[in-house]
This record gives C-alpha cells, sequence and structure tokens, in this order.
C-alpha cells in the first residue's frame, strides 16, 4: 500500500500532467481561433475586392448609359442650332445679295 507521501507525489504528478494537458489544449484552442479569424478576414478581404468590382462596373455602366444619353441630346441640340442657323443663313445671303446689288 502507498504511503501518503506516495500518494501526494501521485497527486502532484497527476495535477501537474493536468495543468499541461490543459496548457497544450489553450494553445491548441487559441491557435484554431487564430486560424479560423485569418480565413474569415481572407474570405472578408475577398468578399469586399468583390464588391468593389462589382460595385466598380456597374458605376462604369451607368457612367456609360449617362454618356450616351449626353452624346445624343447634344447632337439633338447641335441639330436645332444647325437648323436654326441655316435658315439665318438662307437670309444673310439674301440681305447680302441685296446689298450689294443696290451698292452697285
Amino acid at each position: 500500500m502507498p504511503t501518503i507521501i506516495e500518494r501526494i507525489a501521485a497527486a502532484e504528478a497527476d495535477a501537474e500532467a493536468l495543468r499541461r494537458n490543459a496548457q497544450e489544449a489553450a494553445r491548441n484552442a487559441q491557435a484554431a481561433a487564430e486560424d479560423e479569424a485569418a480565413a474569415s478576414l481572407k474570405i472578408a478581404r475577398e468578399e469586399a475586392k468583390a464588391g468593389l468590382a462589382l460595385a466598380a462596373a456597374m458605376a462604369e455602366k451607368e457612367a456609360a448609359g449617362e454618356a450616351e444619353r449626353m452624346l445624343v441630346r447634344s447632337a439633338e441640340e447641335a441639330e436645332v442650332l444647325i437648323t436654326g442657323a441655316s435658315g439665318r443663313l438662307s437670309g444673310a445671303e439674301a440681305a447680302i445679295v441685296d446689298y450689294i446689288l443696290k451698292e452697285f
């Protein structure tokens, strides 16, 4: 039968083994949590990049559409101005011809 000192020594050895096992389990849990956090951060960054790329593509498409609409409006306005100028040009030509005929 073990003596009290032997039982105390065995209990201390068991306690030390439990402490080491607990420390090892804590280190493993911390490493796993850090790995999981790093993986989550990587996924979040990738999702953010994809979201930014999609938003940029959508903004570019919208800007291209707006630019096209502006070009169409500008072309229509230019056509109106050209038509108006052409009408005035005929009157100006007639006025010049009249002036020249009156002067000579």
